[in-house]
């Protein structure tokens, strides 16, 4: 059952705030009231009138009822790692951490119906990258073999992923990691990725940072202290996706200077040509001076920015989300309103369509009536 404040909630409104990339500046011009009447209302020392409420809910596209309920405490927020802070504005950065907040509610909401895999990998905070790499490798049986969907094998073992809740190239893949019911819940979100070589490689670096979560006190990083952990990460997601191994066989000839040769290898290990060539240089395959020569042959031929097979290959969608969805619907026989009704009833009111843009769900896919087939999960 919802349960309803008496009073105006004001930590909803921060949130709606920031899931809108609004400044408080913002919402105040929206209400022709003042910065400090909407940091009152937003602290619990003021509260808006009624018709106010219903300019918020309209600015901010959440439902009015948004604004009084009461928040659940058995979801524990932890760090959100971004790939890059220069690309994208704080002011952004807390849209996404908002969405994923929202995103994170709803999937609990759903694992009343479905049971989802549980994430099983232990945080590994003294492992060097290759050592990462090989307990994953181990954990999950992936043997030595090139991984073709990484993805897919990520969200088998328990990490919840979606893609960019919109079209921003600027929006790198990020992870967060929450607690939900006393259980780790890794997050991932893709960013508005452009090719299947970049899409695996920024997944397994977002894995690099859930299996290291709580190691880094982000907030107290200098800016050279997180271009090493990003640098971590990077040599985690190479270590994990281009095996020591069977890349060395790879790189015994003469092909190992022919920028075209790590070009063909893109298909094996479905990871970029300059990735490849980092790699052969991390493993000693190459030296110093031969992983300058191909990275000049790289920039010469305009690689750097685009590499041939790009587009050769279409990108991987996350699966478990929408069949847990869809498993709701046509086996549970719960329709879209009835689904929205449940949030309701566990203080999450929002609209059908942001649902829909959080699950990365078709438009309508919530209307009664719309149905489909494919299952993966377990219903419960």
């Amino acid at each position: 059952m919802a349960i309803l404040e008496s009073s105006f909630n004001g930590a909803r409104l921060k949130a709606a705030r920031q899931y809108n990339a609004m400044t408080i500046g913002d919402v105040a011009k929206a209400l022709n009231v003042s910065n400090q009447s909407i940091s009152q209302f937003e602290n619990n020392k003021a509260e808006p009138k009624l018709e106010n409420v219903f300019t918020l809910s309209s600015v901010l596209g959440f439902p009015r009822e948004y604004f009084y309920e009461r928040d659940d405490d058995n979801i524990t927020i932890g760090n959100t790692y971004f790939r890059s802070l220069a690309s994208t504005s704080k002011k952004e950065r807390n849209a996404q951490v908002e969405r994923v907040k929202l995103l994170s509610k709803i999937y609990a909401s759903i694992q009343n119906y479905i049971a989802f895999p549980e994430f099983d990998l232990d945080a590994q905070s003294e492992a060097t990258p290759e050592e990462l790499a090989d307990y994953v490798r181990k954990k999950w049986e992936l043997g030595d073999k090139p991984i073709y969907n990484l993805i897919d094998i990520m969200e088998k073992h328990g990490v919840i992923i979606t893609t960019a809740f919109e079209d921003n190239p600027d929006i790198d893949a990020y992870s967060h990691v929450e607690v939900i019911d006393h259980k780790a819940v890794p997050i991932v979100v893709l960013g508005y990725e452009t090719n299947i070589f970049r899409q695996q490689f920024n997944a397994a670096h977002e894995l690099g940072h859930i299996l290291t979560d709580g190691q880094y006190e982000l907030e107290e990083l200098s800016k050279a202290e997180y271009r090493d952990m990003e640098k971590f990460m990077n040599r985690f997601a190479g270590a994990l996706l281009i095996p020591e191994r069977i890349f060395a066989e790879d790189l015994s000839g003469r092909g190992k200077l022919d920028i075209r040769y790590y070009i063909e290898l893109k298909k094996k290990y479905r990871v970029s040509a300059q990735a490849l060539i980092v790699r052969a240089n991390q493993i000693g395959a190459i030296t110093s001076n031969q992983y300058q020569y191909l990275m000049k042959q790289m920039s010469q031929n305009g690689y750097r920015t685009s590499e041939p097979l790009d587009n050769s290959y279409q990108l991987i969608m996350p699966r478990y989300l929408k069949q847990a969805m869809l498993m709701i619907k046509r086996d549970k026989g719960i329709s879209g309103s009835e689904f929205m009704h449940m949030l309701k009833g566990m203080n999450l009111s929002l609209h059908k369509t942001m649902v829909e843009k959080l699950l990365n769900l078709e438009d309508g896919f919530l209307n009664d009536g719309n149905c489909g087939s494919e299952v993966l999960l377990v219903m419960r």
